[in-house]
């Protein structure tokens, strides 16, 4: 439902890493390829522990994509990994088809959309629909447009997951809801009206920018528009340093994959300026530095040198930090990005105090009764620390 499940990248064996990586740079370095291969040699490989890794990071499609008729692995853990590409390119042959439903009809009511993440990387980056998993469809589009699009997706089947902790709380606060339709497959929408989830970036970082320099693209014959390459790069680091603490070796693998699709044509002082810009230097500092010194990225030197000289803002080190802390300083870190005192209380207020619907479905109460005693409850599991 949301993005791929995956086990942090420092909590690897630094073995299975280096490895995976290798592997995963294999597309386009055979060097890598053969470097892991004499990993693979080596006695006490324990090529159990990796298909585990490998099965809950959803690499194996790729992974098949990459060394398939490379006698890099075992005949037995290729087969498994060949199940799993030709099983995702049915599901995601069945996604893309629904993708185009959906963006037809939104074309068709004057709603502009913006596919980001794995639909909009599979087709133009991977050349392969079967190559990268995808856990859901991710739509940007206008806030003024959130309405129509509700009512649309409700038409075509689709409901919203999840109850709301107070009426137009996920519309002012939020940046996305996911709607769900089952079927063949299980799809879900993840439909955003802003780009990155901390409050302080909601204001911090407009969406503009991204919409101005966004590139049409058919998917699936469907019209539909991606961000152009400065933006995929903003957006990627952003978001898998804001929402995922820069840990997934997939989405790691996408950020080393668009630049060196895009490569030349990066205009890597506009990537500069936007980091500073949006407040985003420590995001785009680690993300790119790790891309390239560990992904054999075509990042130039001097450009690495500038993200090197850049000082991260107190606001960016405090809301990074804060996410990732005890879940009430993730409140916290909302409050001081809210805009004005109104916004402070109402987020106070509806997080402290959501309705009971909400408190019945967040914590699946048997009885009504129960409700007011899981407000206490709630504001103990506050004080724990935020799961990654």
């Amino acid at each position: 439902m949301n993005a791929e499940c995956s086990i942090p990248v420092s909590n690897l064996d630094p073995k299975f890493l280096i490895f995976l990586r290798l592997c995963l740079r294999g597309r386009w370095d055979s060097k890598a390829l053969n470097a892991a291969r004499e990993i693979a040699a080596a006695d006490h490989f324990n090529w159990d522990a990796l298909r585990q890794i490998v099965h809950t990071e959803a690499l194996a499609p790729l992974l098949y994509h990459i060394v398939r008729g490379k006698n890099l692995v075992s005949p037995l853990i290729e087969e498994e990994w060949r199940k799993a590409y030709y099983h995702n390119a049915c599901r995601n042959t069945l996604l893309l088809r629904e993708l185009a439903d959906v963006l037809h009809q939104l074309s068709a009511s004057g709603v502009d959309v913006i596919v980001l993440k794995g639909a909009a990387l599979a087709e133009m980056i991977y050349d392969d629909i079967a190559a990268r998993p995808m856990s859901d469809l991710d739509l940007l589009i206008h806030p003024e447009d959130l309405p129509m699009t509700r009512q649309i997706l409700t038409g075509l089947g689709y409901a919203p997951v999840g109850v709301e902790m107070q009426a137009g709380f996920t519309e002012e606060f939020r940046n996305e809801e996911i709607f769900y339709k089952g079927g063949l497959v299980d799809i879900y929408i993840d439909l955003h009206w802003r780009l990155i989830a901390p409050i302080y970036y909601q204001r911090r970082f407009t969406t503009d920018w991204f919409w101005e320099t966004s590139l049409p693209v058919k998917i699936n014959l469907a019209p539909a528009l991606v961000l152009g390459c400065e933006a995929q790069v903003v957006y990627l680091c952003a978001h898998l340093m804001l929402h995922h603490g820069g840990e997934s070796l997939m989405w790691l693998h996408d950020i080393a994959a668009v630049i060196r699709f895009y490569e030349e044509k990066i205009d890597w002082e506009l990537v500069i300026s936007k980091a500073k810009e949006y407040n985003l230097v420590m995001s785009l500092q680690r993300i790119l530095l790790q891309i390239a010194d560990e992904w054999d990225s075509p990042i130039p030197a001097d450009v690495l040198d500038k993200f090197l000289a850049l000082e991260p803002s107190r606001e960016e080190v405090r809301t990074y930090a804060w996410q990732y802390e005890i879940m009430a300083l993730r409140l916290f870190a909302d409050v001081a990005g809210a805009k004005d005192w109104r916004q402070r209380l109402r987020i106070v207020w509806d997080t402290l105090f959501p309705t009971r619907e909400y408190m019945e479905y967040r914590y699946k109460i048997v009885h009504p009764l129960f409700v007011p005693f899981y407000y206490p409850y709630r504001w103990l599991r506050g004080l724990r620390r935020v799961s990654n």
